[in-house]
């Protein structure tokens, strides 16, 4: 899959077009580009929860990701704020790798925010810049014979480019579009297929 990334991305940049403010990507690429994307899932907030929150499992719906693997808990000296774990769930330290256009590169992270089955936050602490946030919401929907229980889940993600990604692309705007639009949507689908599939067995 990682080798259809650079067609991808081509495919991307020509339906998007161009204009002659494609300049300057060198310096636009430092800035932090800030994502989010939505989806609706038709299972509770906790089942929602429970498969996101096992890092190990994400390349299972992002297939960017190579691997994520845990490295440690978080120490009580590396958060700056010892009230954001409010339900005594350990923080992890974790390493994550990804592969785009025959490359990899990778970062260290740590949660610094878990509060069962709302929300998950995290930071990098090395590699690539990143920062982000997914939380769940209860869509709750009744009617004269059943109740049913979705859950609108939201990921926010804030990152710096590597050179290398931003270079595919024609102008920093794009890197945020193409991550919210393809990157994003398709991993927050396939994470509901798959836990939905699970579901059912």
């Amino acid at each position: 899959d990682l080798e259809n990334t650079e067609d991808d991305i081509n495919e991307y940049n020509s339906a998007e077009g161009g204009t002659e403010e494609d300049k300057d990507d060198k310096s636009r690429s430092k800035n932090l580009i800030e994502c989010s994307a939505s989806i609706m899932l038709p299972f509770p907030e906790d089942v929602a929860f429970d498969a996101f929150s096992d890092l190990t499992r994400q390349p299972s719906w992002c297939k960017y990701l190579h691997s994520v693997e845990y490295i440690g808990l978080v120490d009580d000296s590396d958060m700056e704020d010892k009230t954001n774990n409010n339900n005594n769930i350990p923080l992890r330290k974790s390493k994550w790798t990804v592969g785009v256009k025959g490359l990899k590169f990778s970062w260290t992270s740590n949660d610094t925010k878990i509060l069962r089955p709302k929300r998950i936050e995290w930071e990098s602490t090395s590699g690539m810049k990143n920062m982000g946030s997914v939380e769940f919401v209860p869509q709750n929907s009744s009617s004269s014979s059943s109740v049913t229980t979705a859950t609108k889940m939201t990921l926010y993600f804030t990152y710096v480019a590597p050179r290398v990604v931003s270079s595919l692309f024609r102008r920093s705007g794009k890197v945020r579009k193409y991550t919210e639009d393809v990157l994003l949507m398709n991993m927050l689908t396939d994470f509901r297929d798959i836990v939905m599939e699970e579901k059912h067995k």
